[in-house]
């Protein structure tokens, strides 16, 4: 007869195992791979680093949390558990099957595990993210649109003469703005690819790519703080009339709010809260970086290309940014791509969704 402190023991054993093989699955780190797990391990910790940076600067700042992003945090939390659960439940359930409709369930629920994973991060980024630009804006630091406007100037290149070339034409203004547009749904495109397609190793790429930009344009805001090229160069309407009123200026208002001490609260509300950096280029990373997950087959990289590469153009007459903001934020994604290059591939062989959890309780 087993003993029963013996029973115990190995039934905290089994939890804490499936527990462990849980956490693998739901953070990215057991599924597709070494260097999956590599990319997700630099993914989380530099996500770590900026809410960890940002929670002690929040302490010794002027702004405070707004109570609202709580409870935003708090229902991300809860769907998250909630999400994770179900897909865990019926991974479970569809481990053993083999007919044809049940692999294709248990593969979907896989798909739609990565989505969640994907949601999830990204979110948490977004936060960490949104509230070191608003923690570094209001630290007030002397803006350096002068000195960028002054190394355009040095490169050869004429801002006001190439906003007034660009606004010439109507139709070429229309569709540099519409790219610029396409922002926020080519990132969500290619997030929908990557776990659609079940490219976990590509998937983790891009989560960590992406958490390193990030951490190079929080410490790139604080060396050259800039309020855009529009406020230093004030043009006229006539000069952008084609590019629409307020180009490059949505963030302004806000910026100085911060600046001034008029805003007080990190609010994820406020409109443009997550447009308060011009130097380096966000846009420019995002091009680069989501053209660089979409490469491997013809039908997603030429589209991204061209889509990606209008968003890049347009960033200097519609986003309002100097040159040299491009090419920090080039710089910058270069830098990550060739970080995460650095680690060798080892091959996709992703776990079966559910595999896990079923050896865990086995």
């Amino acid at each position: 007869m087993t003993p029963p402190f013996a029973a115990n023991r190995a039934s905290d054993d089994r939890a804490a195992a499936t527990t462990a093989k849980l956490a693998g699955r739901w953070l990215l780190l057991s599924d597709y791979g070494p260097r999956a797990r590599f990319l997700m391990v630099t993914a989380w910790t530099g996500l770590a680093f900026l809410i960890a940076v940002d929670a002690v600067w929040l302490v010794f700042s002027r702004l405070s949390f707004a109570e609202s992003n709580w409870s935003s945090i708090v229902r991300l939390v809860l769907f998250a558990a909630v999400a994770f659960g179900l897909c865990g439940l019926i991974a479970y359930r569809l481990n053993n099957v083999t007919d044809r409709i049940g692999l294709a369930l248990r593969e979907t629920a896989c798909r739609i595990e990565l989505l969640i994973n994907t949601a999830v991060f990204f979110s948490l980024l977004a936060v960490a993210v949104i509230a070191w630009c608003c923690l570094g804006t209001s630290a007030a630091l002397p803006l350096q649109d002068a000195r960028l406007a002054q190394i355009d100037r040095w490169m050869g290149f004429d801002w006001p003469g190439f906003v007034a070339f660009v606004n010439s034409s109507a139709i070429t203004s229309q569709l540099l703005v519409k790219a610029y547009q396409s922002t926020p749904y080519m990132l969500l495109g290619t997030m929908l690819w990557l776990c659609a397609s079940g490219q976990g190793e590509r998937l983790a790429e891009f989560l960590a790519v992406s958490c390193l930009t990030s951490i190079g344009i929080a410490v790139g805001m604080m060396i050259l703080p800039a309020g855009g090229a529009y406020s230093y160069y004030d043009l006229p309407l006539a000069a952008y009339d084609h590019l629409g009123a307020g180009s490059g200026m949505w963030h302004h208002d806000l910026l100085m709010a911060l600046r001034t001490g008029k805003a007080t609260v990190i609010d994820f509300n406020v409109p443009n809260s997550n447009c308060l950096v011009t130097f380096p280029s966000g846009h420019t990373v995002l091009a680069i970086i989501m053209t660089y997950a979409l490469r491997g087959s013809r039908w997603t990289f030429i589209p991204a290309l061209i889509v990606n590469g209008a968003m890049l153009v347009s960033t200097i007459p519609h986003g309002g940014h100097h040159l040299f903001d491009l090419v920090a934020g080039a710089s910058i994604a270069a830098g990550a791509i060739h970080f995460v290059r650095r680690r060798p591939a080892a091959g996709r062989c992703p776990v079966p969704a559910g595999a896990d959890l079923a050896n865990a309780r086995g």
